[in-house]
């Protein structure tokens, strides 16, 4: 594994810092909560995304890439993690993100559990002895995909460097080219929740 040293630009600072608005958003109205929490979702995400390209554009125009000209995903995660050394669960799933979601998978799973299409959404278990998924590391064991409709289409979409996991009863923010976990909303899914079962 090549080990790389990367300074952190100014502009990329404000990634780094918490988010710190959750009281103003606890006073406005449901509808008006709902839309300005995923609008700070969506912001959160394409700011990542958009250091995630700025690191791969600086990785393939290094000499850190395999002959067919594609960096090695080990170098694209050691770059994303020093970007974001202070990474902790919450930064983008934020309390108020949460409770929006976990509203939304309810709804989906009591009301369309089966729902219609080939939605597909990545599914991981860990290996003996792994404790499971934790910010700024990688997931143990890779298990599959799953039809989920329903679930799918309660959650925000992601810009294509992002794609959302189901591990357990966690929702999992992972990067799609390094399998990095980004954030976890933990238990974000009913137990015993599973694609085509009715949740009551």
């Amino acid at each position: 594994m090549l080990a790389i040293l990367i300074q952190i630009p100014l502009a990329m600072l404000p990634l780094l810092q918490p988010p710190a608005r959750d009281c103003a958003l606890d006073a406005l109205p449901p509808q008006a909560l709902e839309e300005r929490s995923m609008a700070d979702f969506a912001a959160a995400v394409d700011r990542y995304a958009q250091v995630q390209r700025r690191l791969t554009r600086e990785l393939l125009a290094s000499d850190l890439f395999e002959e067919e000209g594609l960096f090695e995903p080990d170098a694209l995660r050691t770059a994303i993690v020093a970007a974001r050394p202070l990474a902790r669960e919450g930064d983008l799933f934020t309390p108020v993100v949460a409770r929006v979601l976990r509203e939304r998978i309810d709804v989906a799973l009591l009301d369309h559990p089966h729902g219609a299409g080939h939605i597909l959404m990545p599914r991981f278990r860990p290996v003996a002895g792994d404790p499971g998924p934790s910010v700024n590391t990688t997931f143990g064991y890779f298990l599959g995909y799953v039809k989920w409709p329903s679930l799918a289409r309660a959650l925000p979409v992601l810009p294509r460097e992002l794609e959302y996991a189901v591990w357990g009863t966690d929702l999992v923010l992972v990067d799609a080219d390094t399998d990095l976990v980004i954030d976890i909303l933990r238990n974000a899914l009913p137990a015993g929740a599973r694609p085509g079962a009715t949740y009551q």
